[in-house]
């Protein structure tokens, strides 16, 4: 950490400190897979987008003579009922001709964008940013021509939310704009209390180029956000600009080095950047967890946080690159609300000592006053597979405070309590198994015994079982966990695979892999298990084909990336990869990913595809090429973080892994599963000797802080990291081309 005062203000900076971090010409790197366009973006869909965890733009034109940046906030929310996101509106610049032509260069390494408008009038270039812990947007412009009469406004949104629609409370009051002195504000008041406001000021640097800074501030339940807002903007305005852009960029050089990886695929490694960028622009550990929208803001149906899927899969990104920080803002935003948790469990299931969540709820974790409880989404297994995330949390860093500070961590004790709701539930059978009554499979129906269900309880029960042996706990619970192990109903399977619940086969196109779950992520049934393998592999293309395919799209082809990898089939994982990414329909050109809504979450969890064929650490071994590709002959990446809290590095060179380098940051027993060919070598301490693997898998005993490299041949190779080479004609992958 480094901390560095800009204008007054702490800012803090994440700075790499791995010695393999000055191989990698960051500035360079990134540059390759910037996002480009050609030709200026006409939707919201498919603009230039920036963002710090809270706030949030995206930029393009909305008419022949308009550029637009509109503004998101992800706690600007309607604070009643279903507490529903609540638009903003948008900053244009009304220019004087008419928009000819224009480009746009979205900076991943610096975090900001430059565009070059063209009018039949004159000239205009822009830069925005988001800085990176102050809470200020910033824009450029540097216009020429009659074009330096260019003029901004403020386009307030009515906030309107999909509350009023359902419930028909009375309606937000209108908005209202004030100036104060040399600040233009737009205020708007809410039905339920508070007030967010949007505020800006303009700086003339010299005859043609400006600076205009821009806040939006959100109070509830008293009002005073445009005050807030207008001292904000007076604040960044009075800083050294170069100093306030300096500390910008230098929480982002020091986000970037946490972790590396390259393929030798333009498309496939453009998109994994964009989306390391966008994740950091989403949320950060000190601000909000992630919904559907991220910090930016479009008409949608899904303006809360979904629990069926949607806030898991978004987070997964997170541990393997690296980036704990950022998965942290989902456990916290759990720790915060585990008594709403408790809550929703006493009126759902009228059970007390159960934590769980309906399938949709506020950043509170609250259902909202006034929707049907329960209703027919509700199912225990969504909050059971939220805490399989706070476990990977605890996995990938080895934090025992995770599971021995309750008063901080409330991941054990809502483990425990989630799964008091299956042991509720539970029956015995004529057949002397337990079994679940009726509950849903997400987005397939209602059915007793559903794999879905199954899954997270065996999952739950196996977990509790084992922190209990780990740290002594001694759970009166403990008992009833063995028993459910070892006489729960087997997963319902029949001659397509493994089904959807008892007597439920798959037999329509369903884009949700619900039913296989245990393969992934829980990885119940893995690799590694012989006996299992045919029916994963069977379940998983009967899955694919059935119903021609046709729901099949978006986190479906993730999941199945996902899903072959786990069975080391690089091939299908890099298949299913490129056809997430290749369907326009919903893949926008500038990676963010609309399925009528905006739905943030399928982007990344495709990012989260590349890393599982590059390295996976479930169970009690780490993987490393897993999954590659016959047709990547190199790869490389650089402190992917695994479970059992070890940062790998490791190279690929003519289709043949070089090396392996292995951190400890915890002293955990470590096992690896290498790709590494012939006699193996170590050189650990400055000593190199033979090793024996047993089954292919390597043992190393690793203190905490310790590191070896694991190589074949009789000299240690040079373990220099450097970007694998892509043809120059097809960087810049992502954008809108002419």
């Amino acid at each position: 950490m480094k901390t560095l005062w800009i204008g007054g203000f702490v800012i803090m900076a994440l700075l790499a400190t791995d010695v393999f971090a000055a191989d990698i010409a960051w500035d360079k790197f990134l540059k390759r897979n910037d996002i480009l366009w050609e030709t200026l973006p006409q939707r919201f869909d498919h603009g230039a987008f920036h963002g710090n965890g809270l706030l949030g733009c995206i930029i393009y034109t909305d008419a022949p003579n308009r550029i637009r940046w509109e503004i998101g906030r992800s706690d600007v929310t309607a604070h009643r009922r279903d507490n529903n996101r609540l638009p903003i509106g948008g900053l244009v610049l009304q220019t004087v001709g008419t928009i000819q032509d224009g480009t746009i260069r979205l900076d991943l390494w610096n975090a900001e964008s430059t565009g070059r408008v063209k009018t039949d009038k004159g000239l205009i270039k822009f830069r925005t940013f988001i800085h990176a812990v102050e809470l200020i947007t910033v824009i450029e412009l540097d216009a020429r021509g009659e074009e330096t009469s260019a003029k901004f406004k403020w386009l307030a949104a009515s906030a309107v939310d999909r509350v009023n629609r359902k419930f028909k409370d009375p309606p937000n009051p209108p908005s209202r704009m004030e100036t104060d002195s040399d600040v233009s504000i737009c205020i708007q008041p809410r039905h339920a209390g508070g007030e967010f406001a949007t505020a800006r000021l303009e700086r003339h640097s010299d005859k043609t180029v400006r600076r205009l800074y821009l806040n939006t501030s959100d109070t509830f339940p008293k009002p005073g956000a445009g005050k807030i807002a207008a001292a904000a903007v007076r604040r960044a305005s009075k800083m050294d600009f170069d100093k306030l852009l300096k500390s910008h960029r230098q929480w982002w050089h020091g986000y970037y080095p946490a972790s590396f990886l390259s393929v030798p695929d333009a498309r496939v490694e453009g998109f994994y950047w964009a989306q390391m960028y966008k994740l950091a622009c989403a949320t950060r550990g000190d601000r909000m967890p992630m919904d559907l929208l991220g910090p930016w803001y479009r008409s949608t149906g899904w303006p809360r946080i979904w629990w069926n899927l949607n806030v898991e899969v978004a987070y997964l990104l997170t541990y393997a690159s690296n980036h704990l920080e950022e998965g942290s803002s989902l456990t916290k935003m759990i720790d915060r609300n585990r008594k709403n948790f408790y809550r929703n469990a006493k009126e759902i299931w009228k059970i007390d000592n159960a934590a769980t969540v309906p399938h949709t709820t506020c950043w509170e974790g609250l259902r909202g006053n006034g929707s049907r409880a329960p209703d027919h989404y509700i199912n225990p297994g969504d909050f059971t597979w939220a805490l399989h995330n706070y476990y990977l949390q605890y996995r990938y860093s080895m934090d025992e405070s995770f599971i021995t500070d309750r008063k901080k961590h409330a991941f054990y004790p809502l483990l425990r309590d989630s799964i008091n709701i299956y042991l509720h539930l539970l029956k015995k059978g004529d057949d002397g198994r337990l079994h679940l009554p009726v509950l849903h499979s997400p987005e397939y129906g209602n059915m007793a015994d559903n794999n879905y269900n199954l899954s997270l309880l065996r999952w739950g029960c196996e977990t509790l079982i084992s922190l209990n042996e780990r740290y002594r706990i001694n759970d009166p619970k403990l008992p009833e966990w063995k028993n459910v192990l070892k006489n729960l109903t087997p997963y319902p399977a029949d001659e397509t695979g493994l089904m959807v619940g008892a007597g439920v086969p798959l037999k329509k196109s369903h884009r949700h892999w619900s039913h296989l779950l245990m393969v992934f992520p829980l990885y119940q049934m893995n690799l590694d298990q012989s006996e299992n393998r045919a029916l994963v592999v069977k379940t998983i293309k009967h899955w694919l084909a059935t119903g021609g395919g046709r729901q099949i799209y978006g986190w479906s082809r993730a999941a199945a990336s996902c899903l072959y990898s786990t069975l080391g089939d690089g091939d299908q994982a890099l298949d299913s990869l490129l056809k997430h990414h290749n369907h326009k329909r919903f893949v926008m050109p500038n990676t963010m990913y609309i399925e009528g809504s905006p739905v943030i979450e399928c982007a990344l969890f495709a990012a989260k595809s590349l890393q599982d064929m590059l390295i996976q650490s479930w169970g009690d071994k780490i993987r490393v090429f897993p999954a590659i590709p016959a047709g990547w002959k190199d790869v490389v990446f650089r402190d992917l973080r695994t479970e059992g809290a070890f940062l790998v590095s490791a190279a690929r060179k003519d289709g043949k892994t070089v090396w392996i380098r292995v951190k400890s940051l915890a002293g955990e027993p470590c096992r690896i599963k290498s790709s590494l060919s012939g006699e193996i070598k170590l050189l650990k301490a400055g000593k190199t000797r033979t090793l024996k693997a047993s089954d292919g898998v390597i043992e190393l005993k690793l203190a905490k802080g310790e590191e070896a490299l694991l190589f074949s041949g009789n000299t240690a190779p040079d373990t220099a990291i450097s970007p694998v080479h892509i043809d120059p004609k097809q960087h810049n992958a992502w954008g809108i081309k002419k």
